[in-house]
């Protein structure tokens, strides 16, 4: 049992949020003397109706009773500066990281977000209020390895109208994942008119490993949409993205010859070069979506809305020094780093209806999603066949797909409780399939030359006996109900039953509740508990990387296998179950007048069973156990577990003030987030582990450090943006709070028993201007991290920086690409 830490922040982030309440007191004279023409024209975020949260239709975030963030077009755009829609969303939300993962094989192509500090997979995401697939990919590489994220960048930036996130959980409403909230993205419907823009950026930066100034990461983005009316009513939006950006070099001078098998003359004469890559892949996304509506005869509206993704992604893995047996010289006579080639396809189409009968409003719908992953190398080869061997393999090709129904119904009943309740029950069929195919007969081949490793280097391949081809149904049924008892008081209940063909049946609920103090100052809450089954990708995926080992003195082939392959249940691994959760919030929304509005809410996230990847299993008493059942090819094995209960308690301050200034209009928001995760038990026995080697753990205590504290236990983001009939300007500024995460160095500072290093907090800076040349043609130009900041770099030995050529740690959202500067046009018609 690990004791709890307390959640408050270091002074600066208290410093922050009391000049953001001082701001709030002392311009609430100056704006009560704002002209009414201004109060008319300013209409605050809070006021906007959202979609997710309730089934009325008519609520407003200011008037919900749970937190939910809302972000418009602008907004999003102006976040959009390198074109991942998950930066934007670190960059707008104080609750969202988004984490980048170098150097890590399907982790250059697939990245997931974090809300709340919890998984990527514990988050819901929606677009126009339907559920979003989920990757064919398993995360392998990050902090929270084991977990199957929906692939946000597959999401065409140019399609988004605005975002709406809800920070609370909302299993009982919308069903598995919802459990640290549900971030829903609704496409552009304007019936008419379009636009297209083209921008260019790039990172420039002073980067001290290597005392160099570095041009890089080149990016270029062109997009257009454009609206069709259809009849009186309906229309058709639809449009086109492509992006393209280089990578960036962020690896250092490696003096890591010694950790080559033979540490031959030729390893060593490369030491205090730059052989190893860190930094962000090559990447090619280009994109296409549509948003229909089309009014029918009796009351009937059709829609349809769709979006694809194709993406190319070139990455880098380990380097390979040439006295290597990993190697052939005759091939890599000075070494070689082999490229990891991800193809990924991303598809996603809905239609439905909707209309009234007999009292009710119905909304049928059906939906397809599909992820398809090829993943290869070039660069590389397998070095047990010698010679003979290619150097370009494909490893393997994950493929899941995700089809449902649904009927939504809503309608207001007047039971003689003085309001009227809204009413919401519906159905789902889901059904979903994941399959793996092998790689090419040489990326897994054990070949002649028995004393070097079997396989392709950055592989091997998956082979033909490990594919797996599974499938699952899901059905499920919810309530939902929703009445505003007194003009004070809104009460909203839910609850939802679900059957997996896989994992059994599971029943959720939630109670919410919001009650106004006065017009202006609301105190809400919320009790929920959720259920996520283990998705199909986490009972069948499989694969080898090559990492490092366990006191990081080296690299090992680690195999990462599903809790049903013989070889993992021969480590320990048992079959995988839900992991079930409990939220609670509480808060309230204090709006002292039009222009200003301060929200403040807690929140406890209890996880149940949670499921984590292993511990790489690895000792000497492994190594002898695995040959002796002829697996030589790998030295460790590890699987998915659930092994952890975990406690995240948190806290999320949003202020927004807006006034005139200038001929202009002046938006202040300042966002804290506080954020922390105890484990509350870990389960770590075995008998099956035992049997090989009593000394090993399913989680060391190098994984459990960084599970509680590889994130930022608190983010600020101050902002502010001036609107005039010609000029925009905006600053944000954000700060990454401290984090903590384990080290290689054996004389780092013990912290829990562990070896670990202390990360101090980093600020991010942006800046953008925007000049309308006329109604339709506007210039953008600005600077994302514009100070140029970066990490605190990793203590600089061997062990902990790989001989130098790791020199920061990929764990702070803040990146490790320095400054990024951009410009954009944009041309509305």
């Amino acid at each position: 049992m690990q004791h709890a830490r307390s959640i408050l922040p270091p002074p600066l982030p208290l410093r922050c949020s009391a000049l953001a309440v001082a701001l709030l007191l002392t311009t609430q004279a100056q704006a009560q003397q704002e002209t009414s023409a201004h109060a008319a024209t300013s209409t605050a975020a809070i006021d906007q109706v959202t979609v997710v949260g309730s089934r009325a239709r008519n609520r407003t975030v200011f008037d919900s009773a749970v937190p939910i963030d809302r972000f418009g077009l602008r907004e999003v755009e102006n976040a959009l500066a390198s074109g991942d829609l998950g930066a934007a969303l670190q960059n707008l939300s104080p609750s969202i990281n988004f984490p980048r993962i170098e150097s890590s094989g399907a982790s250059d192509s697939v990245r997931g977000i974090q809300l709340r500090g919890l998984a990527p997979d514990q988050v819901l995401v929606l677009i126009n209020g339907k559920r979003r697939h989920a990757s064919a990919v398993l995360d392998t590489e990050s902090s929270f390895a084991g977990t199957v994220p929906v692939d946000i960048n597959a999401i065409p930036p140019g399609a988004i109208d605005h975002i709406e996130i809800l920070r609370d959980g909302a299993g009982a409403q919308y069903g598995s994942d919802a459990v640290a909230g549900v971030i829903n993205i609704v496409l552009k419907s304007a019936r008419s008119g379009g636009s297209a823009a083209l921008g260019y950026g790039a990172n420039h930066t002073d980067f001290q490993p290597t005392r160099e100034t570095k041009t890089d990461g080149q990016t270029k983005t062109a997009s257009a949409d454009y609206g069709i009316p259809l009849g009186d009513a309906g229309f058709v939006r639809f449009g086109a993205e492509t992006r393209s950006r280089s990578p960036t070099q962020r690896a250092g001078f490696s003096d890591a010859g010694w950790t080559s098998w033979n540490a031959t003359p030729a390893d060593l004469a490369l030491d205090g070069k730059v052989v190893f890559k860190s930094g962000d892949s090559q990447n090619n996304n280009n994109y296409l979506f549509y948003n229909a509506l089309l009014p029918l005869e009796n009351g009937v509206d059709t829609y349809s809305f769709a979006t694809l993704n194709q993406r190319k992604a070139t990455g880098s893995a380990y380097f390979r020094y040439p006295g290597d047996p990993s190697n052939v010289a005759t091939l890599y006579p000075n070494g070689f780093r082999p490229q990891t080639n991800g193809d990924l396809r991303d598809v996603s189409v809905v239609a439905g209806a909707r209309f009234t009968a007999q009292g009710w409003n119905w909304d049928l719908s059906a939906r397809q999603g599909s992820n398809l992953f090829k993943y290869d190398l070039s660069n590389s080869v397998n070095a047990s066949l010698g010679t003979n061997s290619p150097t370009s393999f494909h490893l393997a090709s994950f493929d899941f797909r995700q089809s449902a129904l649904n009927a939504d119904l809503t309608r207001e009943f007047d039971f003689g409780i003085g309001a009227p309740v809204m009413l919401a029950v519906g159905a789902e069929f889901m059904r979903e399939t994941y399959q793996s195919s092998p790689g090419d007969a040489a990326s897994y081949a054990a070949g002649p030359i028995t004393d070097a490793p079997p396989g392709a280097q950055a592989g091997p391949g998956l082979r033909p006996q490990d594919a797996f081809d599974g499938s699952r149904n899901v059905r499920a049924v919810y309530a939902d109900a929703e009445s505003s008892l007194t003009s004070r008081v809104l009460l909203q209940a839910a609850v939802r039953y679900a059957d997996y063909s896989d994992f059994g049946t599971a029943s959720t609920g939630k109670l919410a509740a919001r009650y106004k103090l006065s017009d202006g100052l609301l105190l809400r809450g919320s009790l929920s508990n959720s259920f996520r089954a283990p998705a199909l990708v986490q009972t069948g995926f499989r694969f080898s990387t090559l990492n490092f080992n366990a006191d990081g003195s080296g690299l090992q082939t680690a195999s990462l296998l599903p809790a049903s392959d013989a070889l993992a249940r021969s480590f320990g691994a048992q079959a995988l179950k839900p992991e079930k959760s409990t939220n609670l919030s509480l808060g309230l929304a204090w709006r002292p007048q039009r222009q200003t509005s301060f929200t403040l809410d807690a929140y406890r996230i209890k996880i149940r069973d949670r499921i984590t990847r292993s511990s790489d299993l690895q000792s000497d008493a492994a190594t002898a156990y695995l040959s002796s059942i002829g697996r030589s090819d790998i030295q460790s094995v590890a699987y998915l577990a659930n092994l952890l209960d975990t406690s995240t308690t948190g806290l999320d301050a949003v202020l927004n003030h807006d006034l005139p200034l200038a001929g202009g209009t002046l938006n202040l928001n300042a966002a804290l987030n506080l954020n922390q995760t105890r484990i509350d038990q870990v389960h770590q026995g075995s008998a099956a582990l035992a049997k090989i080697d009593p000394a090993l753990t399913l989680l060391t205590d190098n994984n459990l450090f960084r599970i509680r504290n590889a994130s930022p236990n608190n983010k600020l983001v101050l902002s502010a943006d001036w609107q005039a009939s010609r000029w925009n300007l905006q600053a944000r500024a954000t700060r990454f709070g401290a984090l903590q995460d384990f080290s290689y160095d054996e004389d780092a500072p013990l912290v829990d028993g562990v070896h670990a290093q202390s990360f101090a907090a980093v600020w991010s800076v942006d800046l953008e201007a925007q000049y309308k040349l006329n109604r339709q043609l506007t210039l953008s130009v600005g600077a994302d991290n514009v100070l140029d900041r970066y990490p605190q770099r990793v203590r600089e030995t061997n062990n902990a920086t790989y001989g130098g050529a790791l020199p920061y740690n990929f764990i702070n959202p803040i990146g490790v690409n320095g400054a990024y500067f951009y410009g954009r046009v944009r041309y509305t018609f």
